[in-house]
């Protein structure tokens, strides 16, 4: 299988065009920003879950103070969420291990904004166990999942009413490295670049970034190529683009590093590459990197991470993408599985996993600090945090 560089690939993504959805979400304005929720809703080796499905809140955002709506009918573990552009659909990855003769599967809600409510649409088969990341592609017309057991992604057709329609593409990932953790590919992430169209897929097991090539005439995801990301046992979770800039930032789990790459738009490169920590020299805390974002205006890049350190780490991105670290600051919890920037860019909320909170930090706009609203909200193993018109 033929191997390429980070930086060929990134430019892979940058050359080739795509149409955005032209779908909007039509919501007058309000003083409240909607968000959901994901959740585990069972004990798992790794967590002790109490969730009870998708949860629906509100941010104030003048204040950052968030109040609990709604939450959906009943499923298992939906940890990872995706909201539809057109403001009226939901979807949710159901982690959990569907045995020897079955799958784990992927759900599809409708979302009322009168009364807050998730009502469930149908399930589908996720093709694999343990679905942990999913997305909606440009068009609209497709989620893409990642099943972290089985190290696969899947194409799931949207039909009628916002339903899910049976995978229409399957892809098995190959390989695995030196750690514990990747004696078998391990898909984290899987989600489509928003200027080229091509689809990114982050391998934790095997050390690797595919890309593929979204048809969606044929409803097909047709392999490119892939890349092993250094250095072994790196172990990457996920990964932005910067919005306006030819960069890409690979969170690396298992070192607690964030990768970052640059190239040109006429793919010429300047061959820049950046390995920067989330902790301080000489601090022997075991990482574990988990969320990465990037602010929407651009200028700051944020990571969570895990274990002993529970921690969001603040970067400033530089003229030609480095990194400069503005601060680290404590999670007020036990495992920010993740975070969310509300669109304004005004607020912060970070999902502390196993101590069932989510706190509200503002933002500096000016130097991307954050700053303690003092707001915490009490939520079952809250993972995942996904806003409406996001």
């Amino acid at each position: 299988m033929k191997k390429i560089t980070l930086l060929a690939l990134l430019a892979l993504f940058t050359a080739c065009g795509s149409k955005k959805t032209e779908q909007q979400v039509a919501k007058p304005e309000t003083d409240e920003a909607i968000f959901f929720v994901g959740t585990y809703t069972k004990k798992e080796g790794h967590v002790d879950g109490q969730g009870e499905g998708v949860y629906v809140y509100s941010m104030n955002k003048k204040t950052g103070a968030i109040s609990y709506k709604a939450t959906s009918d009943a499923v298992i573990s939906p940890s990872y969420v995706a909201v539809h552009p057109d403001g009226k659909h939901v979807y949710a990855v159901n982690e959990y291990d569907g045995g020897e003769d079955s799958f784990a599967s992927v759900t599809a809600f409708n979302y009322n904004p009168e009364d807050f409510s998730l009502t469930y649409l149908n399930e589908v088969s996720s093709v694999g166990q343990y679905p942990c990341y999913l997305s909606i592609d440009n068009t609209g017309k497709f989620v893409m999942a990642a099943n972290y057991v089985g190290g696969s992604v899947v194409l799931l057709p949207i039909i009628e009413d916002g339903m899910l329609g049976n995978y229409s593409s399957y892809k098995k990932h190959e390989g695995g490295s030196s750690h514990p953790r990747q004696e078998a590919p391990h898909a984290h992430q899987i989600f489509q670049h928003a200027k080229s169209g091509l689809v990114a897929a982050v391998d934790l097991g095997a050390d690797k970034i595919y890309a593929y090539e979204l048809d969606t005439v044929g409803q097909t995801l047709n392999y490119l190529r892939d890349f092993i990301n250094p250095p072994m046992s790196a172990g990457p979770r996920h990964m932005v683009f910067h919005p306006e800039k030819d960069i890409a930032y690979v969170l690396n789990e298992l070192i607690g590093t964030i990768e970052v790459a640059t190239f040109t738009d006429s793919l010429r490169f300047q061959q820049k590459v950046q390995m920067i920590s989330l902790q301080e020299p000489g601090d022997k805390r075991e990482p574990s990197g988990a969320a990465i974002k990037i602010h929407p205006n651009g200028k700051f890049l944020y990571a969570s991470n895990r274990g002993e350190i529970n921690e969001v780490v603040a970067f400033r991105i530089g003229e030609n993408g480095e990194l400069i670290k503005v601060g680290a600051y404590s999670s007020q919890g036990k495992t920010p599985r993740d975070f969310e920037i509300d669109p304004s860019g005004q607020f912060m909320l970070v999902a502390n996993q196993d101590t069932n909170t989510i706190v509200t930090y503002e933002i500096n706009q000016e130097t991307g600090e954050l700053i303690d609203t003092g707001y915490i909200e009490e939520v079952p193993t809250p993972v995942c945090i996904k806003f409406l018109g996001q």
